[in-house]
């Protein structure tokens, strides 16, 4: 009966676990969907021979841009 419920309460710590990362993700979906969004603009009229180089510079970019943000709030 013991193991059973030292079984349950490591149950419980995984579940609570998961769903914290759950969660996380969730608040900060805005902040990803946003990112996905402004790569996607950047990048929708380059040739797909450059899309390599161009992705490196823009992912750059952006990433400079919202940290320059980050530091003025």
């Amino acid at each position: 009966m013991v193991e059973y419920f030292k079984m349950k309460k490591n149950e419980w710590k995984v579940k609570c676990q998961v769903y914290a990362m759950i969660a996380k993700f969730m608040d900060n979906q805005k902040e990803y969907l946003g990112f996905l969004q402004n790569l996607y603009i950047a990048l929708k009229d380059v040739p797909f021979n450059e899309l390599r180089n161009e992705v490196v510079s823009k992912l750059a970019e952006i990433i400079h841009e919202e940290n320059k943000n980050k530091g003025n709030h």
